[in-house]
């Protein structure tokens, strides 16, 4: 089991230069956890897709609702107290501590691209590359 954080998600369920790879991650292990709050955060990648690729309002929803039906059944509640003790302790942000607080809470990594996270939480967050050489 790994918790999956809103860049592994995109790149799976989108086409770009690290797509290949999640999915390598998704063949490794299929069992992915997520805060509900990556909802959100990918609905904001999609419309920052949208408006850069010029994509069609329903198609983006389509796609959006796509996404989560996929991943329905992974969603995990973080306790936003729990969040915000973990963001000061890492000094990161409460979005990026909804992560790190599920791999805590089940002992197994966050894979992430997010440097700051990486770097701030070593023993928690790993890269995609990394993951996948381990």
């Amino acid at each position: 089991m790994i918790i999956a954080d809103t860049c592994l998600i995109t790149h799976l369920f989108n086409e770009t230069h690290l797509t290949i790879l999640a999915q390598k991650i998704l063949e490794k292990d299929p069992h992915w956890l997520m805060p509900t709050l990556w909802q959100e955060e990918y609905a904001n990648v999609l419309s920052k897709l949208a408006k850069r690729e010029n994509r069609e309002v329903d198609e983006v929803v389509d796609h959006f609702n796509y996404t989560v039906n996929e991943l329905k059944g992974c969603e995990v509640i973080v306790d936003i107290r729990k969040a915000l003790q973990i963001s000061m302790e890492y000094k990161i942000s409460v979005y990026d501590a909804h992560f790190v607080t599920l791999a805590i809470d089940f002992n197994t990594l966050l894979i992430t691209e997010d440097k700051e996270i990486i770097k701030n939480c070593p023993l928690i967050a790993v890269g995609m590359r990394d993951f996948i050489n381990d």
